[in-house]
């Protein structure tokens, strides 16, 4: 397959990795599956085949997230949303899949990558319907721009819920007389991620400061998808680089913006869970990534905000206060916060090839 070229500010249609004559339907179903969205866009995945209608799907240790994500939820969470993305394009090829979660057991952190998360198996099923949320996911992309035009309506939200419905995942929405103090928690939570230079050298590791970077590496954040814009995106495509990434003159605009972003928001999605499990963490990116694509058939665009939901110490303080705002008492845990809204259209994020993860 071919590498992929993308460019800095590209808006096109997420392009995939080429297909080969003798893919077997597994593989085709993966292609889609991969340009899932995930924590930093680290794609944490390793891809095991088992035989044309079956994988294996095993964690990455080397994208960890170790200082913003010490339990490896999240990470977990982008888990969720492959094997979800790779289910709704497996309709399209006339398959249903059976995915089982963990199937050789939970991991401790130590044991990550060393059992699958888990199987995914395509099962012929005549008749089947292609699922709708297919049509979306070459859209896909999240947007940490502000939002503009009207709330949401009714029929959206509704529509959303029903689509990503997964049992023991709880979809709702922040009241609109809480919103403005969540938002405040949500940008207080980046300004001490930002702060914190251990917390903010894991973004670093994760960017991308050239295109050609971000074409040889095929993952990763850059300038044009963390939130930038005017001047402020000028600069940062110009001027941020490795070696002056903590200067306070590139974190204040970043953090500028992600407030102005954050203050323009038109509805908060989130999703809970009664326990705090492995599996409720990839069953939780499995119906975020169907809340996504159902989002996008209004043209709405999703960004998580989740920062304030991160288990490090430095984030126990708000953690605690966003609990108790929103009413969430242990095992119970709100796994994701989420804006919904309008947005001009963002950039795509790079995607790496689907031969790269797969393990021959």
């Amino acid at each position: 397959m071919s590498r992929s070229i993308y460019r800095i500010g590209d808006t096109r249609r997420r392009p995939l990795s080429d297909p080969r004559p003798d893919d077997p339907p597994i593989v085709a179903a993966l292609r889609y599956g991969v340009t899932a969205p995930s924590a930093h866009n680290t794609q944490p995945w390793r891809i095991e085949l088992a035989s044309d209608v079956e994988a294996r799907l095993f964690f990455d240790p080397n994208r960890m997230l170790p200082d913003t994500d010490p339990p490896g939820r999240q990470v977990h969470i982008s888990h969720g949303t492959l094997i979800e993305m790779t289910a709704v394009a497996a309709t399209s090829l006339g398959f249903r899949t059976e995915v089982d979660v963990l199937p050789d057991g939970a991991m401790s952190i130590p044991e990550f990558g060393t059992k699958p998360t888990a199987t995914v198996r395509l099962v012929t099923e005549p008749g089947l319907q292609v699922d709708p949320l297919f049509s979306q996911i070459l859209e896909r992309r999240s947007s940490r721009l502000a939002h503009q035009g009207p709330p949401l309506a009714d029929q959206e939200r509704a529509h959303i819920e029903h689509n990503a419905h997964f049992p023991g995942v709880e979809v709702g929405w922040i009241p609109e007389d809480q919103r403005t103090r969540v938002l405040e928690i949500a940008a207080q939570a980046m300004t001490i991620e930002a702060e914190d230079h251990d917390l903010y050298d894991e973004t670093r590791i994760w960017f991308r400061f050239a295109d050609r970077e971000i074409a040889e590496k095929g993952d990763g954040l850059h300038a044009d998808t963390v939130g930038l814009s005017g001047l402020s995106l000028a600069l940062g495509r110009r001027f941020i680089n490795d070696g002056n990434w903590h200067k306070p003159y590139n974190r204040g605009p970043y953090l500028k913006g992600f407030r102005r972003s954050v203050s323009a928001t038109t509805a908060l999605l989130t999703l809970t869970t009664a326990t705090n499990t492995m599996r409720d963490w990839i069953v939780t990116g499995r119906a975020y990534v169907r809340a996504q694509l159902s989002a996008g058939s209004f043209g709405l665009r999703f960004q998580p905000v989740s920062q304030v939901l991160q288990e490090f110490p430095q984030m126990d303080q708000l953690r605690t206060e966003m609990e108790q705002l929103v009413g969430i008492t242990a095992p119970a845990k709100l796994q994701m916060l989420v804006r919904v809204g309008r947005t001009t259209p963002p950039a795509l994020s790079p995607r790496r090839d689907l031969r790269a993860i797969i393990q021959q």
